[in-house]
C-alpha cells in the first residue's frame, strides 16, 4: 500500500490524493478531485503543486499520473 498526498504552493494545505492498494487499484480521496479541478480549469497552476508519498518522496504531477495510469481508479 502506498498513499499519495498533494500540496499546493509553499504554504498551502495538504490533502490525500489516494492509495495504491498494491492489487492494481488506486482508491481516490478528496485531493484527487482538487487535482482534476486544477487540470480542467487552471492547468497553469499545476507547477505549483507537489505530490508526496507516505515515505516523503516528492514527485511531479506527471510522474504521479504515470504511476497510476495502469491502475483501476476507484472512488470510495
Amino acid at each position: 500500500m502506498l498513499t499519495y498526498y498533494i500540496t499546493y504552493g509553499e504554504s498551502g494545505g495538504t490533502m490525500e490524493l489516494g492509495t495504491d492498494n498494491g492489487f492494481g487499484v488506486f482508491w481516490t480521496d478528496q485531493g484527487m478531485r482538487v487535482l482534476m479541478n486544477v487540470v480542467d480549469k487552471h492547468p497553469e497552476r499545476l507547477e505549483e503543486m507537489t505530490i508526496r508519498t507516505q515515505t516523503n518522496e516528492s514527485i511531479s504531477v506527471s510522474e504521479f499520473l504515470d504511476r497510476i495510469k495502469n491502475l483501476k481508479v476507484r472512488t470510495q
